[in-house]
């Protein structure tokens, strides 16, 4: 939105200092915040156009850390039975019988909800492109990583031109859109091979600043299958890849880290079953851990080891993943899922997960994830509830939040308002 808008507001949590601000404004001009404080410190010319969002708590923009908006069909498709190999090997089988309007209606729904529930950037991980169009056409703020799913190629080489191929026709059909970013998510450490690993590493050295995503350490299976060497994974490898090699007694992080491929890393998706010496090599190499308290809840994972990965120092975001092991794309719901199994963790804390901590996560910790000046104006806002203004009452007033937002806004530009004055 061209020239300067101000805000006004109940409260105001900035996520830059744990202390909110109450009667307070926030003034915008070409879609970077210019200044914030109380409302008597505000200096108001005719020029400014004013919003009066009255009993209503402003906070930055939720960030998305780890969804699959492609998946949005298969919600409640596919049953899981305590295998998870055999779950994700079903979804995949229905995957590939999807048409392109199913996957492109699933893009859009998947969108839409995203911002009723206040999301305002998210990091999709994409298997066929479709995605990566869409999103060049929605408001939404996105990073969409390119996903690589190796196991059944005959050739490493051959499925890396065939990739790049497909990559270059993505990106050169669709639009121009500065809010949208690329990046690659190879699958999993035993569904892409060694050697595209190391294909991958020249590649991103090339491009310095692409984001890149994993999942990892994310099942009993996957610790089985590089602890012992056997299980559903060994034998789904063995009849599609006999030629691929992996160590045992070992983790999905300690081999990513004896291939020297750490460093490339930037989120690591799940970690479920890391250990400590797991958990030192992600601190070491600064990559962010992206936890799905929903999806995690639906495959009764062992409980996320989320006090290890903060005394280890990592950065811990929260993502929904897809509808295909969740109900819905809220992380409102995600942050209320995770305060259950941790009630010790405070409500700024938690929900620094979704906004500031995740904009360090993705490398843009300096322009979003917070309402300070210089930063981008993506600010959401829900109906303040609670007669009570401590600090810890209004963070976790935000957790136990169920709707849709009341207001939100992408680098300065409306995207829903409900019940606001303007002048």
């Amino acid at each position: 939105m061209k020239g300067k808008i101000i805000l006004f507001s109940k409260y105001l949590l900035t996520m830059h200092q744990r202390k909110p601000i109450e009667d307070a404004f926030v003034l915008i001009q070409d879609g970077r915040i210019l200044q914030i404080g109380k409302r008597e410190g505000a200096l108001i010319s005719k020029s400014i156009r004013r919003l009066e969002l009255k009993n209503t708590m402003l906070m930055p923009g939720f960030i998305n850390t780890h969804c699959h908006l492609e998946y949005g069909f298969l919600k409640n498709r596919v049953k899981y039975r305590g295998n998870f190999r055999n779950w994700l090997r079903e979804i995949g089988e229905c995957s590939r019988q999807a048409t392109r309007a199913t996957v492109h209606q699933s893009v859009q729904q998947g969108i839409q909800q995203s911002l009723l529930y206040g999301t305002t950037t998210i990091c999709d991980t994409s298997s066929t492109g479709i995605s990566y169009q869409l999103l060049k056409n929605s408001p939404l703020r996105s990073i969409v990583l390119f996903e690589l799913l190796e196991i059944g190629e005959a050739s490493s080489i051959g499925y890396w031109m065939k990739f790049q191929d497909k990559l270059k026709t993505i990106i050169h059909a669709s639009s121009t859109n500065s809010n949208v970013q690329w990046g690659l998510s190879p699958h999993t450490p035993f569904t892409v091979s060694s050697d595209i690993l190391k294909i991958l590493e020249k590649f991103s050295i090339k491009h310095q600043n692409l984001l890149v995503s994993m999942h990892i350490s994310e099942s009993r299976e996957e610790k089985n299958f590089f602890k012992m060497g056997t299980g559903s994974i060994q034998k789904r490898i063995s009849k599609l890849n006999p030629q691929w090699r992996f160590p045992k007694s070992t983790t999905s992080i300690q081999y990513l880290n004896r291939l020297g491929w750490l460093p490339k890393l930037d989120l690591a998706v799940h970690v479920n079953t890391g250990n400590h010496q797991d958990f030192w090599l992600i601190s070491k190499n600064r990559i962010a851990v992206v936890h799905c308290p929903g999806s995690h809840s639906y495959f009764k994972h062992p409980k996320f080891p989320y006090s290890r990965a903060r005394k280890s120092g990592v950065l811990v975001c929260i993502g929904t993943d897809s509808l295909a092991s969740n109900q819905s794309l809220s992380l409102f719901r995600e942050m209320y899922l995770f305060q259950k199994c941790y009630p010790t963790v405070t409500g700024f804390d938690i929900l620094a997960m979704v906004t500031s901590r995740a904009a360090q996560a993705i490398g843009k910790g300096n322009i979003l994830g917070q309402i300070r000046p210089g930063f981008l104006a993506d600010i959401i806002g829900i109906p303040v509830s609670s007669q009570n203004d401590a600090p810890d009452q209004l963070y976790n007033e935000v957790i136990q939040y169920s709707k849709a937002v009341s207001f939100s806004m992408i680098q300065g530009e409306l995207q829903m308002r409900e019940s606001l004055s303007s002048f």
